[in-house]
């Protein structure tokens, strides 16, 4: 079974995010900031990392480019609001993001996202 970290600041959306990941069958963990994030990964063994792009302090892309520093074979997943951005979509994907989910994203959406980062 593959686990996997969850990182938002939004208690909703990190909460919904761990549900439709449990309910596919996957051990999630998940916290509220990047800096905890790189606490976790540095110390437990995670498959996979999904993470919000906006917010306090560390940015999602940020994280993602300090990750690829620690642990660069981890596929990350990057969950960002609103319309596409460019800029920060391909920024991301310069940096080795697996995949990128826009919210409001449908359940399919993030499991199809997780699932491909996973394969590949």
């Amino acid at each position: 079974m593959s686990r996997i970290l969850v990182v938002d600041d939004e208690e909703i959306v990190r909460e919904l995010t761990v549900q439709v990941l449990e309910r596919a069958g996957y051990d999630v963990v998940a916290v509220e900031c990047p800096e905890l994030a790189l606490e976790l990964v540095d110390r437990e063994a995670v498959d996979l990392v999904v993470s919000d792009v906006v917010m306090p302090k560390l940015s999602g892309v940020e994280l993602l480019d300090e990750l690829r520093v620690r642990r660069p074979e981890l596929p990350v997943v990057l969950m960002t609001g609103g319309s596409p951005e460019p800029e920060r979509t391909t920024q991301a994907l310069q940096l080795g993001a697996s995949g990128i989910v826009y919210k409001p994203f449908s359940h399919a959406q993030l499991r199809g996202a997780v699932e491909a980062a996973l394969r590949n």
